[in-house]
């Protein structure tokens, strides 16, 4: 629905998981749900949906004006490489290896000068006795 209020518009007919909207608002890149980690993109207005990217890692993708900066799968050795699909030309170009295992969502600063990435050193829990518990 517009910002200034309104009518909701059902943009996705076939689910929709982690929105990020174009620069320019012309289109809505998604993925199917909390399993599918393939990119997907609709028209801001609805419209048909068409696949993207092939899988990334979890929900790694963000959007920014001329392409999509996003983790792929690991390879065989298990690193994970930075990649940037260009919308002009549909060319995937990879920018960096990263050997750390990495969890959901990427970002680019505004200026393009940096990618963030999350990366898991340490990952674990405790469990507690409780006595007397009723």
């Amino acid at each position: 629905m517009s910002a200034a209020g309104g009518e909701p518009t059902q943009v996705t007919r076939n689910g929709g998981f982690v929105p990020l909207e174009s620069s320019d608002g012309k289109f809505v890149y998604y993925t199917k749900d909390h399993a599918d980690s393939t990119v997907w993109r609709v028209p801001s207005q609805g419209g048909e949906e068409t696949q993207v990217l092939g899988p990334v890692l979890f929900r790694n993708f963000t959007v920014v004006p001329d392409g999509i900066y996003f983790i792929s799968q690991p390879d065989p050795s298990g690193t994970h490489v930075i990649r940037f699909l260009s919308i002009a030309t549909g060319k995937i170009e990879s920018l960096a290896s990263i050997p750390d295992p990495v969890r959901n969502y990427i970002s680019v600063s505004p200026d393009g000068r940096w990618i963030l990435y999350p990366k898991l050193d340490l990952e674990g829990s405790d469990l507690m006795l409780v006595e007397n518990f009723r």
